[in-house]
């Protein structure tokens, strides 16, 4: 059974993103898949970029936290709502991170739409 609810699209980590006043155009720069630090633990600032798929009206409350491979949770944004209109299709969701990494390991970041997680993406710390 397949909920109705937005799709991630895309989600991608960077060190900035800008986004063009007029054309309103994202610029991502710096896109990794991950940390290979000189020693743990680690602190990193960075952003995420979120874009949520949906082909109707609707709003949704929407957020994102990070867990840690063994399940344990390492940040999370405070939930949003976004809105969807018929004629866009998408909405986008940029969020800060400070995030302090304990260790090597795989980490998830899981989107929740309403409380239900709707799309993982992870991220490696080496």
């Amino acid at each position: 059974m397949e909920l109705d609810l937005p799709k991630v699209a895309a989600f991608l980590c960077c060190s900035g993103i800008q986004q063009d006043v007029l054309s309103k155009n994202y610029d991502l720069r710096g896109v990794f898949q991950g940390f290979n630090p000189p020693t743990y633990p680690f602190g990193a600032e960075f952003l995420t970029f979120t874009r949520f798929a949906f082909d109707r009206d609707g709003e949704f409350r929407i957020d994102i936290s990070l867990f840690s491979e063994t399940g344990d949770k390492v940040a999370d944004t405070q939930p949003r709502d976004l809105k969807f209109n018929l004629g866009s299709g998408s909405a986008d969701l940029i969020t800060a991170w400070r995030v302090h990494f304990p260790g090597k390991g795989q980490y998830v970041f899981k989107a929740f739409c309403n409380n239900l997680n709707v799309a993982e993406a992870r991220l490696q710390c080496r």
